[in-house]
């Protein structure tokens, strides 16, 4: 859970909580195993269900163990979150145009976000102080500043790309509530939809109406309205560059 500088050595993170040795212990608990631990719980079943106790119920350890290596819950959730953006990969094709190599990056994120879509939520609401998500958002800023953008055009378009890498994952795993939706798969909730779109009055909802038949295969392939938006926020970035002499 360390990060490496050009040089080969770690970068240091005041802030960042140190790695407990227990390497006198007979069977150390260390804390790569609980931070695995908790993804793959909160994986399996959401952040409501998420507890240090369910935690150490899990990894047969008690709670001492527990905090010998963690703080708090909150601490463990930091962790985790740096944790899981860590098989974000970053080793692009350089020679490839900035554009390419951006779209690529935000496909990277989105991929990672959606292996742990129940973290998701939590990226708007704790500040991104881990290693290997500072790693991702140091390349990210040089790739935007490799297309032209600096300055306040530099934190904006950071911003932007961000915002809805994120705001989509939130969006595609979003589950349905209700009582009409209880117990029902997604093909079977998108079926139920189809047929209340379907349904309605043409002559009050013309455009719902022929929303589906209308759509071709492009566009409801999975990820299609990621791609779209996607390259459509790389439009305006490239035009709003151009207007203002940048690459």
């Amino acid at each position: 859970m360390t990060h490496s500088r050009s040089d080969g050595k770690p970068a240091r993170l005041g802030w960042w909580p140190e790695v407990r040795d227990r390497s006198g212990d007979r069977q150390p608990l260390t804390r790569d195993q609980i931070v695995a631990a908790a993804i793959k719980l909160i994986d399996a079943e959401g952040l409501d269900g998420f507890s240090m106790r369910r935690l150490g119920k899990e990894l047969g350890a008690g709670a001492t163990s527990l905090y010998w290596h963690v703080k708090d819950k909150d601490q463990l959730i930091d962790l985790v979150l740096d944790e899981s953006t860590l098989d974000v990969r970053l080793d692009d094709d350089a020679t490839a145009p900035w554009r390419d190599r951006l779209a690529g990056l935000a496909r990277e994120i989105r991929a990672g976000l959606k292996r742990h879509h129940h973290l998701a939520p939590l990226y708007g609401s704790r500040i991104p102080a881990g290693p290997n998500l500072l790693r991702v958002m140091e390349h990210l800023l040089s790739l935007l500043r490799a297309g032209g953008f600096d300055g306040d055009k530099l934190m904006l378009a950071f911003a932007s790309l961000t915002n809805y890498v994120i705001g989509s994952v939130i969006m595609d795993s979003r589950a349905l509530s209700g009582p009409e939706t209880e117990g029902k798969s997604r093909e079977e909730l998108q079926a139920m939809y189809l047929a209340m779109l379907a349904s309605l009055p043409a002559d009050v909802y013309p455009n719902l109406v022929r929303l589906i038949p209308e759509a071709g295969p492009a566009a409801i392939a999975e990820d299609a309205d990621f791609e779209y938006g996607l390259q459509r926020m790389l439009d305006g970035m490239e035009a709003d560059l151009r207007r203002s002499g940048g690459a």
